[in-house]
């Protein structure tokens, strides 16, 4: 189950490190080169906080959260620091000015009524598509060939659309023309539970031999 609620403000303060990691296996061959295949679509992250549980007020606030998610069965939202929006950030943890037009989310058939808000990353003409499913919902604007959906002057509008949380799936009240484009501007987050079932173990001896604790989540793909 998805609990749709931010760890505790107390244990956020500290600056998490973001680390996506791909799978990838790499066969030498006999004339000293490699063959390498891609075992994954997507990346998975994982989310470090080093002595982030420095005091008990940390702990009771984890130890709660920790109670109510069952451990890793439960997810949660989290705000990668490194990458939470529709464009690039201008710093860390740093909310850039987005817009309606930051990403194509599709192309009108005349049929389609649903699309998938999407997050595009390129470097060398190489891109790469990551589906966003959990956008924070009152950050999203969409626009049809660059105009507001309501917009009178839009040929075969308007149209009234809405967003689903736990998706990342915009739905519009009807088809959107062929050719026209679709694009979406949002802040989001990434879905995410505890790393294992001995990760509370692990905290609470740290914290008592130390006097803090290193914190981990790892991102859950969405099936």
């Amino acid at each position: 189950m998805f609990i749709d609620q931010y760890p505790p403000a107390s244990i956020m303060k500290f600056g998490f490190v973001s680390s996506p990691r791909w799978s990838t296996s790499i066969t030498a061959v006999a004339n000293g080169g490699e063959r390498r295949n891609r075992n994954w679509q997507h990346p998975l992250h994982s989310f470090s906080a080093p002595e982030a549980v420095e005091c008990h007020e940390h702990l009771a606030a984890l130890h709660n959260m920790w109670m109510a998610t069952a451990g890793p069965l439960h997810t949660f939202p989290f705000r990668d620091p490194l990458d939470f929006a529709s464009r690039d950030l201008p710093a860390a943890d740093v909310e850039p000015p987005i817009g309606p037009t930051d990403q194509v989310i599709g192309i009108g058939d005349g049929q389609t009524t649903e699309f998938q808000l999407v997050r595009r990353y390129s470097f060398g003409g190489q891109q790469y598509a990551r589906t966003i499913a959990h956008p924070i919902v009152s950050t999203v604007s969409v626009a049809i060939n660059a105009l507001p959906p309501d917009d009178p002057t839009l040929p075969g509008g308007p149209w009234t659309w809405s967003v689903d949380r736990e998706t990342g799936v915009v739905t519009f009240n009807k088809p959107i023309r062929l050719g026209d484009v679709v694009t979406a501007g949002f802040l989001f987050d990434v879905e995410v539970r505890f790393e294992n079932d001995d990760s509370y173990d692990g905290i609470v001896r740290s914290w008592r031999v130390s006097g803090h604790a290193d914190l981990v989540f790892v991102e859950v793909r969405p099936c």
